[in-house]
């Protein structure tokens, strides 16, 4: 039965997908944004794709690019926009400007960049996860006591084993 005699209120027309393979990622946000910014032109969409690619992660971390303005009727020598996370990369993305246009310009194989005009405190920082995990050591009484149990272990390897997995379970249970 066809998707329109079904439900009459929400008539869906019945389509066919048919899929070429796996896009590469890049490719498919490039086209996005292309069309999302396409009268800001080139510059723009690349930069916005290629940020960390362009200045490294040391220099694009707590940065991100917001517009680009040229003079009237001009393609060069632009007004790039920032917003960093906070006052620390502002400071530390202020004295790295002339570094920051280079390698941009450097990368167009043109000047399309004259000038940064950084906006503060505009964006949110992911801090990288860290393994913030204790661990509690045993003191020599409590690994002779493990080293006791495990004693009857024929097999060295296996024995050793043992011991760290107690080792471990009891680290486990301090937490």
């Amino acid at each position: 039965m066809p998707m329109t005699e079904k439900c009459e209120e929400f008539p869906v027309e019945a389509r066919s997908r048919s899929y070429e393979g796996l896009n590469n990622l890049n490719q498919e946000v490039k086209k996005l944004t292309q069309n999302a910014l396409g009268k800001h032109g080139f510059v723009q969409v690349e930069l916005l794709s290629n940020w960390s690619n362009i200045l490294g992660e040391e220099l694009s971390y707590g940065v991100k690019p917001v517009a680009i303005s040229f003079p009237a009727k001009d393609r060069t020598n632009g007004t790039l926009k920032v917003r960093t996370a906070g006052g620390a990369f502002a400071l530390l993305f202020e004295h790295q400007k002339g570094q920051v246009i280079e390698k941009i310009n450097t990368y167009f194989g043109y000047p399309a960049i004259q000038q940064i005009k950084i906006e503060q405190n505009g964006m949110r920082l992911n801090m990288p996860q860290t393994n913030t995990e204790t661990i509690w050591p045993l003191d020599e009484e409590e690994i002779e006591k493990l080293a006791q149990k495990v004693a009857h272990i024929e097999d060295d390897e296996l024995r050793k084993k043992m011991l760290e997995i107690g080792i471990q379970l009891i680290q486990k249970e301090r937490k």
